[in-house]
């Protein structure tokens, strides 16, 4: 599904207004709207309005509003007014009739369907796999996003909002016996305490807690993933290191392509991937090929010469992990 890219943080914005939507607004007929009140909607910092407006839909206007009195907010009935395009009610304060724009009381709801695949392309599960999404487990509530590759299994991806108010029927429905015995729910609301375990072999986690919080564009920790499933129910695992090398098996993993760790052959590339890595944790992002070369031949002689582009020569990955520019080589983020 084509999608509008959005930011990290807009990302998170965008979750939590649909986290929110679980608390139902009252229209003026008392029919329950699954949304948000536009008066509510101006804690965004990321989201934009062109994002809420590409993410959002329209579902109905609020039966009250949230109306000055003294230094507080008070709800108050609201009905349409005669004029288009207002509402009115009556004051809290003066008991006089006062008017608000209809945008203002209009109730927005996150496209469902558009937001769950955007986050089942983040977690790489092939639109073949996706069928639960147009088919809520639990209407408004539980959605199947599909399989996710974690290491060499496929795993059940769940998708729940009001956790902590549905849980009950949440946790019946992972008791099923026609269900696998291990899968990964996650959450857009705030994780359980640690003495709710969840049922079986699931795993509950907050997308917050999977997004790697220092990129731009949003991504998936999947490392950390693989970690909380193998990890003990309930037991804490810390986000993943940006960059880590594993000294045994030679092995780059960068957490913004955890899914794709790159196992590095011949005692050069070995080298310069470790000495890059090196300056990486001493937060120097950009390193000069000379030292590069250096780290690679042993001396500055033996590296007379050299090209660091030809210390990878035949290596076809090399440059989706290593980027370069004026100021040297560093490792790359995204």
């Amino acid at each position: 599904m084509s999608t509008k890219s959005l930011s990290t943080r807009s990302l998170l914005e965008l979750t939590n207004l649909f986290e929110r939507s679980i608390h139902a607004v009252a229209d003026g007929e008392g029919q329950r709207l699954r949304g948000v009140p536009a008066w509510d909607l101006s804690g965004r910092v990321a989201l934009s309005d062109r994002d809420l407006a590409a993410w959002t839909e329209h579902i109905g206007f609020s039966g009250s509003y949230l109306a000055a009195s003294g230094d507080a907010r008070v709800p108050v009935d609201i009905e349409e007014d005669d004029e288009p395009g207002r509402y009115r009610y009556r004051c809290p304060e003066t008991f006089r009739t006062k008017y608000v724009a209809a945008e203002l009381v209009s109730v927005h709801a996150v496209r469902d369907a558009k937001l769950l695949n955007y986050l089942a392309d983040l977690l790489a599960i092939p639109l073949a796999h996706r069928r639960g999404i147009s088919m809520p487990a639990i209407d408004g509530v539980l959605w199947n996003l599909g399989k996710m590759r974690i290491g060499t299994v496929q795993i059940d991806v769940w998708l729940t909002r009001g956790l902590s108010s549905c849980i009950n029927q949440i946790f019946a429905h992972f008791r099923k016996p026609s269900l696998p015995e291990q899968g990964v729910i996650f959450t857009t609301g705030q994780a359980l305490p640690e003495i709710v375990l969840p049922p079986r072999g699931y795993r509950i986690i907050p997308v917050t807690d999977v997004l790697v919080d220092y990129t731009a564009k949003p991504c998936i920790d999947t490392d950390l993933i693989h970690r909380l499933l193998l990890a003990p129910a309930g037991s804490k695992e810390e986000k993943s290191h940006p960059v880590r090398f594993d000294p045994y098996t030679n092995t780059l993993t960068i957490a913004t392509k955890s899914d794709k760790p790159w196992p590095i052959k011949g005692p050069k590339q070995i080298a310069v991937v470790k000495h890059l890595v090196e300056q990486f944790e001493n937060e120097r992002n950009r390193v000069p090929a000379g030292d590069l070369l250096i780290a690679a031949y042993g001396s500055r002689a033996a590296a007379k010469g050299k090209r660091v582009a030809n210390i990878f020569s035949g290596n076809l990955v090399w440059e989706d992990y290593i980027e370069h520019d004026d100021d040297g080589y560093g490792i790359k983020l995204d």
